[in-house]
Parts: C-alpha cells; structure tokens; sequence
C-alpha cells in the first residue's frame, strides 16, 4: 500500500552514484528531475547524436530538446559498460521491447550487486515478463535491491516544470526512502510504497486501458461514455492485479489509478494516440509507422493474454482489445459488443 511520505530536497546534493539507461523523452526527464538533486549522474544513450548534442550544446536533439542538461553535472556516453561500472544505482529507462538487447552487453556480474531502478512502462515480450522478474532471472538481482519509479506523470510536463506525484516502490523500504529522496524536488513530490508487485503490473494494465480509451474516442464515442469505460477499466484492473499479486493494496491510490486516468485522457499518451489511430481505421502496422515512440500498450496486451490462460482473470477489455490487435476482429462491432456489459 503508498504510503504519503515525502522526502524534501536537502540544501546540499545528495551524494548518490547513479547511472540513466535510456535516451527518450521520459529517460530525459528524469535526468532533469536528478540533475536538481544529484552530483553523480551517468547517462547512457544508443545514438551519438545525443552524445554530442549534450556535451556541445546541453540539450538532447531528439527528445525533449527545450531542456537544458548541463554537461558538467551529466556525464553521457554510448558506453554502457562504462556508464554502469561507475554507478551504485542503475535506473533503466529503455522501451520494453528493446530492453534485452540494451542490457546484452552486460555481464551478470555487471548488474546484480547494483540497486536496480525500473522506469520502464512496460514488460518484456519476448520472454512475457515483468521487469523485475526479469532482472530477477537473467541477472540475478534478489528483489531487495530492486525498486520502481511511477506514477502519472508525462516527460512534456516534467521538462515544463508542472508538479508532479510519484512512487518509489520496493519490498525494501530502505531502497524506496533513497530512490524517493532521488526524484523529490521543488516541482516533484515522490512518497513510498512496498508493493513494487502491484505497482508493475498496474503500469503494463493502465497502458492497454489507455489504448482501449483511444479506440473509443476515435470511433467517435464522447467523453461520457468514455469516463464509463475507464471505470469499468479500473475495476478490471483491480480484479486481475489481487488475482496475480493477490496482497494488500489500495488501487484508488496515484501510483495505480493517477497513473491510468492520465494515460487515458491525456494528449501526451502516446498509448491513447495508437489507439485513436486504430479507431480511426489504420491497421496496426500503418498506427505503428505513424507513431514516433513505443506504444507499451500494444505489447503488453498479447503478454497479459499469454499470461492470463494460466490465471482466468475475467478481463474482458483487455481480451477485447488483444482480439482486435493480434487476431484482426472488427473494431467498431467488437468495441460496440463489450460496451453492453459495462455499468
């Protein structure tokens, strides 16, 4: 369960050795959100452009480019052994889908006597995992030193400087109070929670909500209607969690349900923008083509299909939705068929 305890900025940085892997909007954001806090932060991005552009000029060309990174507190690189070695605490930032072949250069001894941050909105496809199971298995990391950054919170409004609430979750409170420490300054109020579990299902759930939401909107259904959506999106979400993760939580929290309504509704989701494109009619390769960034969504509703002929969930927004992406059912009549259940 969250629990609102908030960590205020102290007048000096804090010490912490980090490294940021990832170079996209939201890895960029939280470089910004560090950089206020932090004296030691290491970025690893893919793309030298962004190297350059950072050590040049202090910004990233490719996402985000208004914010300003100063170099000298930022050290960037396209090393990622490099960036790690010299790191106590590694915040992944990777779209999911490009997650394993980020971290192939790695060595498990590379990884697992860090403290793992996940800020990925999403789960492994290729292997249907979440993320910390992920690093649990193929490098070894005990969930003790692993942790989650979410909440709802777009990279736009973080690089604008609108306040914003997150979570730092863990099984280790520990690890939490240092990673909210990390992320809470004067625009940004990070509490705790221990349910890392349920948080990192609730981030790959509200993705595929999202989607579902925009598919409405571009069938041309109103906001009325979609508000009765998400409501029974909220209520599938909760049933699938407790029924996975089952343990105590309460899903009406920010780090669940402030996390869904933003992806839902606002015009930064790049998870509603795919769907309000397959609403509209394109197929999904054509959506795919026009999108600049990942939609975490469209993977993470075949992973919870797979995942869910072992568990049963009722979940049928979510079946609905993968019905349409994977297997080509109508939109609209699909769409149209589980809108009569809804209450």
């Amino acid at each position: 369960m969250e629990v609102a305890t908030p960590y205020f900025r102290k007048k000096n940085r804090l010490r912490y050795r980090v490294a940021v892997i990832g170079g996209g909007s939201w890895a960029t954001a939280i470089i910004k959100i560090l950089s206020a806090n932090l004296e030691h932060i290491h970025w690893w991005v893919r793309e030298e452009e962004i190297v350059e552009g950072v050590n040049k000029y202090g910004h990233n060309p490719k996402y985000l480019s208004s914010t300003f990174i100063d170099p000298k507190d930022v050290k960037v690189s396209n090393n990622i052994r490099s960036v790690v070695a010299k790191a106590d605490y590694v915040i992944i930032v990777t779209p999911s889908a490009f997650l394993q072949k980020t971290l192939e250069p790695l060595k498990k001894s590379r990884l697992n006597k860090k403290k793992i941050i996940n800020a990925v909105k999403g789960i492994i496809p290729e292997t249907l995992q979440f993320i910390s199971d992920y690093l649990h298995t193929e490098f070894n990391i005990p969930l003790s030193n692993m942790a989650m950054i979410s909440g709802p919170s777009h990279a736009e409004e973080i690089a604008q400087e609108k306040f914003t609430f997150l979570t730092a979750a863990s099984v280790n409170q520990d690890l939490a109070s240092d990673v909210a420490k990390m992320f809470t300054n004067r625009y940004v109020r990070a509490s705790v929670s221990s349910d890392l579990m349920g948080a990192e299902m609730a981030v790959v759930m509200k993705n595929i909500y999202a989607l579902g939401a925009g598919i409405y909107s571009g069938l041309g259904y109103g906001d009325n209607f979609i508000a009765a959506y998400i409501a029974n999106g909220v209520k599938e979400m909760k049933n699938f969690v407790s029924t996975v993760f089952p343990g105590t939580r309460c899903l009406d929290d920010s780090v669940y349900l402030g996390d869904l309504l933003v992806t839902a509704y606002s015009r930064y989701s790049r998870n509603r923008m795919f769907g309000n494109m397959i609403g509209h009619g394109l197929s999904v390769r054509v959506a795919q083509l026009e999108m600049s960034q990942i939609s975490e969504g469209y993977y993470a509703v075949k992973c919870i299909h797979e995942m869910n002929k072992n568990f049963q969930a009722h979940i049928p927004i979510a079946e609905t939705i993968y019905g349409i992406l994977y297997e080509g059912n109508n939109v609209s009549s699909e769409m149209k068929r589980i809108a009569e259940f809804f209450i």
